[in-house]
């Protein structure tokens, strides 16, 4: 396939392009689950190629769902149409960054190749985990399932850049609804990593169905907390939430250009010196693994915030340019078909040296907050996120007294800002979330757990 591409090149070249590059994707995704016993599976891949070209400024795109080399050249000839003929009017000239031209090929350690493995034991595995609901008379709705994505890609250009990845990334998910009279509750647990079937081995859905199971019933006992300003503790999982959606956008060298609350703050103290929060391309046992990006760039792990001062964005070549800054390799595209947009990989608050127990006594009074439902945020730093549960904390201790999951909100750079502490264990966990920023990215993200104040939807 490199061979076919590079033959793309010598024919790009042709037009007297200032660059060119070509990226080839096949991408195999599966779903196989059970919902309410009724089971199901989609299996399908995707493939095809892109292509990027400058020409005196101005950037065309072209894709084709053919690996015929015809039909290649035919989409290079129709990105270099476009890109000539918006030379003349363009208003901000495309320029990248310079960069070191890479030859690799790497992949995702696999210990059980998730290819190996048939479909029919992966159906087995959902079976086996249904029957855990048996012991469950007031779970009246479930679903299981598990998910795999095996994603390869090639990109080169006309630098010398060629790079090859294949990507696995395996998920199991349980979603369980109770009910008693006119009271439902809800709760669910999901894990996805950038690695082979054993993740089923470390998060076994007879595990995870059992645990979701127990704390839907055991929030049919529960009521929401108390509302308003509240000291909490946040799980690695919340954490997570708010690490990327509250803080990571808003330092997306796009969306700073689009004016992000971190725009012209490079270099400010923002948050709580506590708070230091790094985007990186590969982390152990993390799903959002891209060694390299979707320009080819060699990913590098970028401080966003450094003791509470704002010290980096995430960038592709093009903003690494404009803001003279070194390219982050956070250029990714979804499918072959989407152009490369600048997107987090694997975002996470850096543990600091508390212990549990130290968070807790930190808090004095309030809540340890656990388990992710649902969030959103925007570019000012405003967020949402739905909680699985709350459990209280009464004279600097954790006590049994448990509640419905409440809504967390507030300003991200309020909320770190009020940092008390931060746990000593980094875990990373979005569960088998996409991040939908125009297109969807395979991403993960957490940290320490984080004692701090934020605003609760309680009764």
């Amino acid at each position: 396939m490199i061979d076919q591409m590079l033959k793309g090149i010598e024919y790009g070249n042709e037009f007297k392009v200032d660059f060119i590059d070509i990226r080839y994707q096949e991408k195999y995704r599966a779903n196989f689950q059970s919902r309410d016993g009724e089971l199901t599976a989609d299996t399908g891949s995707r493939r095809g190629f892109s292509t990027r070209v400058i020409i005196d400024g101005a950037l065309g795109f072209a894709s084709t769902t053919s690996i015929a080399l015809a039909d290649l050249k035919s989409a290079i000839e129709a990105a270099a149409k476009l890109a000539r003929s918006a030379a003349p009017v363009v208003k901000e000239k495309i320029v990248f960054a310079d960069v070191k031209p890479q030859q690799d090929k790497v992949e995702t350690n696999q210990v059980k190749l998730l290819q190996n493995v048939s479909i029919a034991e992966k159906m087995e595995m959902i079976k086996e985990a249904e029957k855990t609901f048996k012991d469950f008379s007031e779970v009246k709705s479930y679903t299981i399932g598990y998910e795999e994505m095996i994603d390869h890609r090639i990109v080169v250009n006309n630098e010398g850049t060629q790079i090859e990845q294949k990507i696995a990334i395996p998920a199991v998910r349980v979603q369980a609804t109770a009910v008693r009279g006119t009271k439902i509750a809800s709760y669910h647990d999901a894990w996805s990593k950038a690695k082979g079937f054993e993740l089923v081995d470390e998060h076994p859905l007879v595990e995870l169905a059992q645990h979701v199971a127990e704390t839907a019933t055991k929030n049919l006992d529960a009521t929401l907390p108390p509302g308003g300003p509240t000291k909490v503790v946040i799980d690695n999982t919340v954490v997570g939430i708010l690490a990327h959606e509250a803080v990571g956008h808003l330092f997306e060298s796009d969306l700073v250009e689009a004016g992000s609350f971190a725009k012209g703050k490079l270099g400010q103290k923002i948050v709580s010196e506590l708070i230091t929060i790094i985007d990186a391309p590969v982390l152990e046992d993390a799903s959002g693994w891209y060694m390299y990006d979707d320009e080819g760039t060699k990913g590098r792990a970028v401080e966003l915030i450094k003791n509470g001062v704002v010290s980096g964005f995430m960038n592709n070549r093009f903003y690494a340019a404009k803001y003279d800054m070194e390219p982050t390799g956070n250029a990714r595209a979804f499918n072959f078909n989407d152009e490369p947009l600048v997107r987090m990989r694997n975002t996470y608050i850096v543990p600091g040296d508390f212990s549990d127990e130290e968070l807790f006594e930190a808090v004095k009074d309030g809540l340890f907050v656990t388990g992710f439902m649902n969030g959103s945020a925007d570019t000012s730093g405003e967020f949402m996120v739905g909680t699985g549960q709350a459990i209280e904390i009464k004279n600097g201790k954790l006590t049994d007294k448990v509640f419905i999951g409440p809504t967390m909100s507030g300003n991200s750079i309020e909320v770190l800002s009020s940092t008390l502490g931060v746990g000593k264990e980094l875990a990373l966990n979005l569960g088998t979330g996409f991040c939908g920023k125009e297109q969807l990215a395979k991403v993960d993200a957490g940290g320490g757990k984080v004692a701090c104040t934020v605003i609760l939807g309680g009764r």
